[in-house]
C-alpha cells in the first residue's frame, strides 16, 4: 500500500518530469519549443535592482563565434583559477566559472556605440567592459576595464575544443 507522503512525492515527480518535457518531430531535428531572446532580467536573491537584459545586435562583425564556444581563460594579468570557463550566450547570459570557484550567471550587453564592446552587469550593476581585440575560431582577446577599481587588464581565452574535465583539488 501506497502512503499519502509517497503518493505525494510521486505526483509532484510526475507532473514535474511533464512539464520540462518537450515533443519531438522526427521530421524536424528541431525542438517543439520556440526559444526567443528575453528582455527579463536575470534575478538573483542578491541582487539590489533587477536590469533589463536586452542583447544588442551588432551592425558591425559577427559575434557569432563568440556564441558557440566554450571559452577557458589561457593568459590574464594574474593566475587565474584552475579551469577558468566563460559561456557567452546570444540571449544575453553570461556564465563564469572554475575549478575551484562558485559560478557566476551575469548579464551582457553590447555597447550600441562601439559594436565590439561588451558591457558585463553583476548584481545588478556594471563590473567591466571588454573590448573584443581578437575573435577568430580559436582566440579570444578582451581589454577589460573593472569598473569599481578602473583597473585594465588584457584577457586571452582559447575555445575549448575537445571534452575537459576539472582536477581532482587536493583537501
Amino acid at each position: 500500500m501506497i502512503k499519502p507522503l509517497s503518493l505525494s512525492v510521486l505526483s509532484f515527480l510526475v507532473i514535474g518530469l511533464t512539464a520540462c518535457s518537450q515533443s519531438f518531430d522526427a521530421g524536424n531535428p528541431q525542438p517543439s519549443a520556440t526559444v526567443t531572446a528575453s528582455t527579463t532580467p536575470i534575478k538573483s536573491p542578491q541582487s539590489p535592482a533587477p536590469v533589463a537584459v536586452s542583447p544588442t545586435r551588432p551592425t558591425g562583425p559577427s559575434l557569432s563565434q563568440l556564441f558557440s564556444r566554450v571559452w577557458r581563460v589561457t593568459k590574464a594579468p594574474s593566475q587565474p583559477p584552475s579551469g577558468s570557463i566563460y559561456v557567452f550566450l546570444p540571449n544575453g547570459t553570461l556564465l563564469q566559472t572554475s575549478c575551484v570557484e562558485t559560478y557566476r550567471v551575469a548579464a551582457w550587453t553590447v555597447d550600441k556605440s562601439a559594436p565590439r564592446v561588451l558591457r558585463v552587469v553583476e548584481d545588478g550593476q556594471l563590473a567591466y567592459t571588454a573590448t573584443i581585440a581578437q575573435l577568430t575560431d580559436t582566440t579570444l582577446q578582451l581589454q577589460k576595464n573593472l569598473v569599481r577599481s578602473n583597473e585594465k587588464q588584457a584577457v586571452t581565452l582559447t575555445a575549448v575544443q575537445q571534452e575537459f574535465v576539472c582536477p581532482d583539488s587536493r583537501k
